[in-house]
């Protein structure tokens, strides 16, 4: 696929460090809690910082303690000091529901429309052709696929500062996250399953839960995966959490324990110039992939795969679509292992003609858009 074609299909992102950890409500702030920097400012005293930034003020003490200071009234001004974020004073942050394609509802069944807010405690429900994408606080995106679950439990935004806490519930279905750069260090972000907890650090994955288990896959960074015991606390989720490297994936069962990482499977090879079919029916196929038991695919109007149009996972490596109209579409396909795993993605980009037509143009240049269609 040419470099020109490629800035069309995938708009290159540079995704920056993001670390997650869940929170730990408890009397002193937990171990595994990551640390927000402060820089001293001159008159600043650790009274003063506490009365700033702490939830409750009267913690100061542990703050001397995490950074050695023997004078809480003397702080040399342009020095950092370390504060455990389970201490930091918090505030609600709200959401932005960014597009909505299909079915989607909230708890109430009013539909979930483009443009809303989304606060703690807003559940949405997808149907069978539903598809919505939240745009989090700091930017970044998670995008709802069918038939899915999920619920809003933390948004907060850390004082003073851009770091943000995020924690969803979905109990069934499937999301993928993708995080933009410069994500504040002491930032979190988390989603729990019925089975697990996903805590990440600078990565785009995803995740998908059932009533049998949990799997993640990560495509860029790392996530921390663990096993969630019924009514355990989040700083045990923390604790037992196993590092999933880029390229990897796993899956919590019945017995709240990650597999070890399994290496996902590579790319399918789809056609790397523009494919041409007459509408309204599409049909491609593409080489088996060694290793790969079934293939899902999913048919957008636009780049960004927030307008699916069809999504189907099939046996053989050949996938169709029907019913589509004139214009630009992307189909992006991956390989599925024997674990459920599901592999990397290829993307191939699609020109349906007017169903007339007999022949593909001879000038994909003068003839494919720019941009891909809308979704008709």
């Amino acid at each position: 696929m040419s470099a020109r074609l490629l800035d069309f299909v995938v708009r290159p992102t540079l995704l920056a460090a993001m670390f997650a950890l869940a929170r730990a409500v408890c009397a002193a702030p937990d171990a595994a809690s990551p640390d927000f920097e402060v820089t001293v400012q001159q008159g600043d005293t650790l009274t003063r910082l506490g009365q700033r930034w702490l939830a409750d003020p009267r913690r100061w003490p542990e703050i001397q303690r995490r950074n050695k200071i023997n004078n809480p009234n003397y702080l040399a001004p342009g020095s950092t000091l370390l504060i455990p974020v389970s201490l930091l004073r918090e505030q609600p942050a709200e959401m932005t529901i960014s597009s909505v394609s299909g079915r989607a509802r909230h708890a109430d069944g009013t539909p979930v429309a483009s443009g809303e807010r989304l606060r703690e405690g807003i559940a949405i429900k997808t149907g069978k052709d539903g598809y919505v994408t939240v745009q989090l606080v700091d930017g970044s995106t998670l995008r709802l696929q069918s038939q899915s679950d999920l619920k809003l439990e933390r948004s907060r935004r850390l004082p003073g500062s851009q770091a943000t806490e995020t924690q969803f519930q979905l109990p069934a279905g499937q999301a993928e996250v993708q995080f933009t750069p410069g994500a504040a260090k002491a930032s979190r972000f988390e989603i729990r399953t019925g089975f697990a907890s996903v805590a990440v650090h600078g990565t785009q994955f995803r995740v998908a839960a059932s009533e049998r288990n949990t799997k993640t896959e990560v495509t860029e960074g790392t996530i921390a995966f663990a096993g969630l015991p019924p009514n355990a606390d989040a700083a045990a989720a923390a604790q037992d959490a196993v590092p999933i490297p880029e390229g990897f994936g796993s899956i919590v069962d019945e017995s709240r324990k990650p597999i070890a990482p399994v290496r996902l499977l590579a790319a399918p090879a789809l056609p790397q110039e523009p494919v041409f079919q007459p509408a309204p029916a599409l049909k491609i196929a593409f080489p088996p992939l060694e290793g790969a038991v079934s293939y899902r695919a999913r048919l957008a109007a636009d780049a960004d795969f927030a307008q699916v149009v069809g999504e189907a996972v099939v046996t053989q490596p050949e996938v169709g679509f029907s019913g589509l109209k004139q214009g630009s579409y992307v189909l992006k396909v991956r390989a599925i292992d024997r674990f459920g795993l599901e592999g990397r993605d290829a993307i191939a980009v699609i020109g349906m003609l007017p169903e007339t037509a007999t022949t593909a143009p001879t000038s994909a240049a003068a003839t494919f858009p720019s941009s891909p269609a809308k979704a008709p």
